[in-house]
């Protein structure tokens, strides 16, 4: 699912991160004038229901961030990033990046194959 969809998951993760229940976090959007089944929260959270734009205020309220944290996804490190920070060589840095390169392309054609059906 391409990452302008992923509202859903990222209200979830940060919910989580809060250590908020969904029937915790339906309880405080009613503060907020925002009447939400645990299961419509959960329907959101699974982007199985489109989330609204007033309903997506009131979350950035009771979960405490800006309404701007539900787009953005955190970067996963890169794989060279990742072992020069545990000190590989060099030589073996440049087969890892090579691998990730592979890794890229396999990804982008797996993504056209999956768009083309």
């Amino acid at each position: 699912m391409p990452q302008e969809y992923q509202i859903g998951k990222r209200i979830k993760a940060i919910r989580e991160d809060k250590g908020l229940s969904q029937s915790k976090v339906v309880e405080k959007l009613k503060e907020y004038d925002i009447k939400m089944s645990r299961e419509t929260l959960s329907k959101i959270e699974n982007n199985s229901r489109s989330v609204y734009a007033i309903e997506l205020k009131a979350l950035s309220k009771v979960l405490d961030v800006d309404i701007n944290d539900f787009f953005h996804e955190e970067e996963a490190e890169d794989m060279v990033t990742f072992f020069r920070k545990r000190n590989f060589s060099n030589k073996a840095l440049e087969e890892i990046s090579k691998l990730q390169e592979m890794v890229k392309v396999f990804l982008k054609h797996e993504r056209m194959y999956k768009e083309g059906r």
